[in-house]
């Protein structure tokens, strides 16, 4: 009995192996909304998108973060550009995760340049030693603590001041149409049955945008959604990142 139990063991974490080596498994994403509380990855950039990959994978108990993950333009993501380099590309970064159509994209609260360190080798003959009590009894080995040393570290001496968010704000209950370009979504402020041009906002990739274009594409005329989002800038451009829409029903009263 005992050994038909470790033989079905082995063949369910065969097929989990297999699972997560076949190239046809559809990856699963971390859910919209996951805080990265100190991650740290490398910086890259492929034309104007910035990227972030983990060193190490991150897991929300279900999905996986593991490939390059773009990073939503935002304003903290351009105080990052301002100093990243080719050699200066390892960070440690605090934000949210964001889901959209089974990809996560990050937005950014906060970051710092981590440096790499090497570890020193034990077995060196010119490493400076170090002091030991004689009368201590080590219980751990050399090589055992060169491996718990840290690799990576904070530079402090980078930050010229403390990077915060305060160029973005929230923007709550205000009612528009989903309006969408070539490349882009866009968030339409609604002019209330009035003839007047009012401002559009593109909107970043998350969960509750996929969730509203649904919505929109079931239905053959525009829908009115009050939303509450986070406002932020990159490069002199204003952005929306939904937090919350709910559709707003007009009952025939008001212009579509």
């Amino acid at each position: 009995m005992k050994k038909l139990i470790t033989i079905q063991i082995i063949v369910l974490l065969s097929c989990c192996c297999f699972a997560e080596e076949n190239p046809f498994h559809k990856p699963v994403p971390i859910r919209d909304g996951f805080m990265l509380d100190g991650l740290d990855g490398k910086i890259t950039n492929q034309g104007d998108k910035w990227l972030f990959t983990v060193y190490e994978p991150t897991t929300d108990g279900k999905g996986f973060l593991t490939s390059p993950a773009e990073i939503l333009p935002s304003s903290m993501l351009e105080k990052l550009t301002s100093i990243v380099t080719p050699e200066t590309a390892s960070f440690r970064i605090w934000g949210k995760l964001t889901t959209y159509n089974n990809k996560n994209y990050i937005y950014l609260s906060y970051f710092l340049q981590v440096v790499k360190v090497s570890k020193p080798d034990v077995n060196e003959p010119n490493a400076a030693p170090e002091y030991k009590d004689m009368n201590e009894t080590q219980i751990i080995p050399d090589e055992a603590l060169a491996l718990l040393k840290p690799t990576r570290v904070i530079n402090l001496t980078e930050l010229r001041k403390p990077m915060g968010v305060d160029s973005d704000g929230i923007l709550a209950n205000r009612t528009g149409f989903l309006e969408k370009s070539k490349e882009d979504c866009y968030f339409g402020f609604d002019a209330m049955g009035r003839n007047i041009d009012l401002l559009q906002l593109p909107l970043l990739k998350c969960q509750v945008l996929e969730d509203i274009e649904k919505e929109q594409k079931a239905s053959a005329f525009p829908l009115r959604f009050k939303i509450f989002a986070i406002v932020t800038k990159y490069k002199n451009k204003n952005y929306l990142l939904l937090q919350r829409a709910t559709r707003t029903f007009t009952h025939g009263n008001l212009a579509r």
